[in-house]
């Protein structure tokens, strides 16, 4: 099957690499492990929101915006990549933070300020509220002349979606390359867009690889029903557009898979065995994984593999979602402060 996708914009380099990890030492359990690396989609836009941004900013500019507002934790990578994406397209960016402002730009939040957003900070009692707090922003900006263009949190929404259909294609690719096909595709949930977006590519480019989130906050049965939901709501949108295809239906919650009890004490923070993961990871392999998403679905690939999920000769790819900024926040954690070597 193929696809025709919507206008999109020109914002990663695509297609990036898959490599074969080596495995580190402690991790011994591990299958055969290739590594979809989406964190090599930029330097600052480095992740794979730009994926998914190529389509939201596309409709952003056909509606004539001048201004993009989305959310995010204070350290989001989405709303990062958002925010240089839109300097690169001469728009200007809002961005609604939970969390309180931090005492220095650092990580992702230097990022954003650098690329000249706007910040608002907002605190978890207010994050319910977030649709109709960004909504407001919006009639702010129509009251002022400007016109705002709103991007839900991680930009798992309709647009979205078809940044990690295009993915799959790779995937494809990657499988025809390497002479292989592979059993399944791991990776880090947090909002739901990339696990739609990549059920949908399975159907359409005819991937047989079993799709496994590791999420990341919530829980399990929660990013069940929301992937479900996008895709209900993309259904709708694209209705006119994809009717009568055979890959064009609802993901039923039930099909969608999620591996829980990785997830950390909470959102963006990690466990002592995450950040050794990290360490062991970044010193034996030299792939950097961050804090909140990728250490965290490395950590349920790991879990899961010594669990017995998979055989030796099993072939996994992970995709690296990015991240690395977040890195920086967390340096005396990740380095104490007097470390000269790492063994």
């Amino acid at each position: 099957m193929s696809i025709a996708f919507p206008p999109s914009v020109n914002l990663a380099n695509l297609p990036t690499p898959v490599e074969r990890l080596r495995t580190p030492p402690g991790y011994e359990r591990l299958p055969n492990v290739y590594v979809k690396r989406d964190d090599l989609t930029g330097a600052a836009l480095s992740g794979n929101k730009v994926r998914k941004l190529e389509f939201c900013l596309a409709e952003a500019a056909a509606a004539g915006a001048d201004t993009v507002i989305t959310c995010g934790g204070v350290q989001s990578n989405h709303a990062r990549a958002t925010a240089v994406a839109a300097a690169r397209l001469g728009l200007r960016s809002i961005l609604v933070l939970r969390g309180p402002e931090p005492a220095e730009s650092d990580g992702n939040v230097l990022i954003d300020r650098l690329a000249g957003a706007e910040i608002r900070f907002i605190d978890e009692t207010e994050w319910p509220r977030i649709g109709r707090i960004m909504a407001g922003i919006e009639a702010e900006l129509e009251a002022a002349g400007r016109a705002g263009y709103t991007i839900p949190e991680g930009a798992s929404y309709p647009p979205g979606v078809f940044g990690y259909i295009r993915a799959a294609g790779e995937i494809a690719d990657a499988e025809r390359a390497l002479g292989l096909p592979f059993d399944a595709i791991v990776f880090a949930v947090g909002s739901g867009g990339t696990y739609a977006g990549l059920v949908y590519g399975a159907r359409i480019f005819g991937l047989r690889a079993r799709i496994l989130g590791v999420n990341v906050l919530d829980t399990p049965e929660y990013f069940a029903d929301r992937v479900a939901g996008i895709s209900e709501d993309f259904v709708r949108t694209y209705e006119r557009r994809y009717r009568g295809e055979p890959w064009f239906e609802p993901i039923p919650a039930g099909d969608v898979e999620i591996a829980g009890g990785y997830d950390g004490p909470a959102y963006a923070v990690p466990s002592e065995e995450g950040l050794e993961l990290i360490r062991t990871f970044a010193r034996a392999t030299g792939l950097f994984l961050d804090p909140a998403y990728t250490g965290k679905a490395m950590l349920g690939l790991a879990g899961e593999a010594a669990k017995g999920r998979w055989k030796a000769s099993d072939n996994v790819l992970f995709i690296h979602t990015g991240g690395i900024f977040s890195l920086f926040p967390r340096r005396k954690e990740l380095v104490p402060p007097g470390t000269t070597r790492s063994e």
